[in-house]
């Protein structure tokens, strides 16, 4: 838009009238391929020649073609806004002014810096849980949680919890889809889907822990180590030593004032690239994207890893018992060499499905003499029981055939937890609603769950449960009483045991941190 430049023909022609002076016999000269320094030194003018006048009647009609050519494509630009503008004004939309170029546009952004917010809706953050209730004996009791926002902002506040009494090594577990979706009992971690929803459940679980504005407590390093490891001894002690022996940098970014970093480590470093493209979002609409960074389990192995720099470390997505090891490595050589440092480093292993993670180690156990490195019963006895629980959902579906109408008989319920609170037992009722029908102060077993379920439903004596419950978990007396020994067809119903290896063993495992 805009005058045209060439709509002072009457102007210019009057300007070639005048008498300038321009080296016509240089021109010519040049056009024959002679030397035109002559004809520099005479200068020749339009007007000495009384050619002005043809000059200027040649050019006013070129000058006139231009003025009209311009004329019409200012129109035609007018006519197309405003039909532009008036199709807006029918649809009831207000009509965007003319743009002005991208290169200006981009330009004015960037001098006034001012991020888009006008019209902009504000995220709504997730409602906060429902209050706890303290029952007779003054333990906290928590409701059923209503969403996955519920679940992972609790989750985090109880994994804080832990962490500022103290604890160094922290486990969290909860199914990352709905119960509809998915049975995180017996389900393949490795699924797509499972693996996509555990990282951006991650994401979101550390961003509130970076965003807790309390300093994380200062610990002695030697004793904080010594509670973390509860006597176990490292997997790989000649290889510690040896990485002890390199020289690592101190944190260029530590500073009263700095931040608090979480570091999520995936099992290896093309699922961290997946995990970096695919969920780029969720890091690039953090505040501070910078203080949640991404590695893999076997980083701290490679002769380019420049040291534990992080405050806390968040394992997620194992695919495999095979990937414990891995893990174990990683807590032990990272808090060897922040122990060096003076530092106290904090572990995080979220939603693993421990308990699947321990089941499949029966399997493992028989390829462990072919495959060295795979995960054995020790992984658990002398590292995963060195973890509190802080958070765990744990559902349980079961079916029972009896010699009485309805016949077969549904109920289900789940293992619930969020520190501080116990260790509590819902069962789900008709109408799809959750309530709590026991609590423990210890992790109690699977079976014991089932049996719980069994007392709640009415199906205790066609259980042939004993009449007393102290008898259903682990932690029963060990000098039973006489009449309490199960018959023939109770084997039938719920199998040899009561239950797994890893929940019976209180001799071989280090600590019972993982019960509590």
């Amino acid at each position: 838009e805009g005058p045209c430049p060439l709509e002072f023909s009457g102007a210019m022609a009057a300007w070639v009238a005048l008498p300038v002076a321009l080296p016509t016999a240089s021109i010519q000269k040049a056009a024959r391929g002679r030397e035109p320094q002559p004809a520099l030194q005479r200068p020749v003018t339009l007007a000495a020649t009384g050619r002005g006048a043809e000059f200027a009647a040649g050019a006013s009609p070129f000058l006139a073609g231009a003025a009209g050519l311009w004329s019409a494509t200012r129109s035609r630009r007018r006519r197309r806004n405003a039909s532009v503008q008036l199709a807006a004004a029918a649809e009831g939309v207000k009509a965007k002014p003319a743009s002005k170029g991208i290169a200006k546009g981009v330009l004015a952004r960037l001098r006034t810096r001012s991020p888009k917010t006008a019209g902009k809706k504000m995220k709504k953050m997730p409602p906060k849980p429902d209050a706890w209730e303290l029952d007779e004996e003054g333990r906290r009791i928590y409701p059923w949680p209503k969403s996955f926002a519920e679940i992972v902002q609790t989750a985090a506040t109880s994994t804080l919890n832990l962490i500022h009494e103290g604890e160094t090594r922290v486990e969290v577990d909860f199914p990352p889809l709905p119960l509809a979706d998915l049975d995180w009992n017996t389900c393949d971690v490795s699924e797509t889907r499972i693996v996509d929803s555990n990282i951006q459940h991650a994401i979101a679980f550390s961003k509130l822990l970076i965003k807790d504005p309390r300093p994380l407590p200062v610990l002695d390093v030697e004793e904080a180590n010594k509670a973390a490891k509860a006597g176990a001894e490292p997997a790989e002690p000649d290889k510690i030593n040896e990485l002890l022996e390199r020289k690592f940098k101190k944190n260029p970014l530590a500073s009263p004032n700095q931040k608090r970093t979480v570091r999520m480590l995936f099992p290896n470093k093309p699922d961290m690239l997946r995990a970096r493209d695919i969920h780029y979002e969720k890091w690039r609409k953090m505040d501070r994207p910078d203080l949640l960074r991404r590695g893999y389990y076997n980083e701290v192995n490679d002769d380019t890893w420049e040291g534990p720099f992080e405050d806390i470390y968040v394992f997620i997505i194992a695919q495999n018992a095979g990937e414990l090891p891995k893990i174990r490595s990683y807590v032990e050589k990272a808090d060897a060499v922040a122990a060096k440092q003076g530092r106290v480093l904090r572990h995080v292993l979220f939603n693993l499905n421990c308990n699947k993670l321990r089941n499949d180690i029966a399997f493992f156990k028989t390829v462990v003499p072919f495959r060295p490195g795979l995960a054995t019963p020790q992984v658990h006895f002398d590292f995963l029981a060195t973890f509190r629980n802080a958070y765990l959902i744990r559902f349980g579906k079961y079916t029972m055939t009896v010699l009485r109408d309805p016949y077969n008989i549904n109920y289900l319920g789940a293992l619930y937890r969020a520190y501080p609170g116990p260790w509590q037992i819902f069962l789900q009722d008709e109408d799809g609603t959750y309530r709590t029908i026991d609590v423990h102060d210890k992790r109690p077993s699977i079976v014991a769950v089932k049996r719980k379920l069994m007392r709640a439903v009415g199906l205790a004596k066609d259980a042939l449960l004993p009449e007393e419950a102290i008898w259903d978990d682990v932690y029963r007396p060990k000098n039973e009483k006489a009449g309490t020994l199960r018959i023939g067809t109770d084997f039938t119903r719920e199998g040899f045991g009561d239950a797994q290896w890893w929940e019976a063993d209180f001799d071989s495992e280090c600590s019972e941190k993982w019960r509590l």
